[in-house]
């Protein structure tokens, strides 16, 4: 009679992967949370009582280039005045990857509060928001925007310094 390993083999695989499964975490979404289940929970103030965060515009305008130490560069054209975009434009280069472009006319502003949001084709998405003495520009789903679209994956958020108006 001949022996097989394998149903021994098995049988260590299937230990090892059920202890590694006890390690694991599942997220659940109870009802009336968010998708994830992820809820934030507000900073308490003296007395226990909850002040919401004051909604805030912002205003910010800036013609500026920028390169990064891995050589990523580009330029940008960035106008918000109290969270309405009035005008906007940005060409961000990543050597050996692509380039991606991105003008206002292929966008519409859908939001201005909490942060500002221009959604175009495809749910491309740009959001700006105030960071204090900075604003972030970051770009979502936006490969029909890049040559080649793969570039898009190697896209880091514009960071606009306020006062100066540089940009990083």
């Amino acid at each position: 009679m001949k022996r097989h390993r394998f149903p021994l083999a098995r049988l260590v695989a299937a230990t090892a992967l059920a202890a590694l499964a006890g390690c694991s975490t599942v997220d659940t979404a109870r009802p009336g949370t968010p998708e994830g289940g992820i809820v934030e929970r507000p900073a308490s103030t003296q007395g226990g009582r909850l002040k919401p965060m004051p909604l805030r515009t912002f205003t910010v305008s800036t013609q500026c280039r920028f390169k990064d130490e891995a050589g990523n560069f580009g330029s940008a054209t960035v106008d918000v005045v109290e969270s309405k975009v009035r005008a906007f434009k940005a060409e961000l280069t990543m050597p050996r990857r692509g380039t991606c472009r991105f003008d206002l006319a292929q966008f519409r502003q859908t939001q201005a509060l909490p942060s500002v949001e221009l959604t175009g084709a495809r749910d491309c998405r740009v959001h700006m928001w105030d960071q204090g003495d900075q604003v972030t520009v970051a770009f979502a789903n936006c490969h029909h925007l890049c040559t080649p679209s793969s570039a898009q994956d190697y896209v880091w958020p514009l960071l606009i310094d306020k006062a100066t108006g540089q940009c990083d």
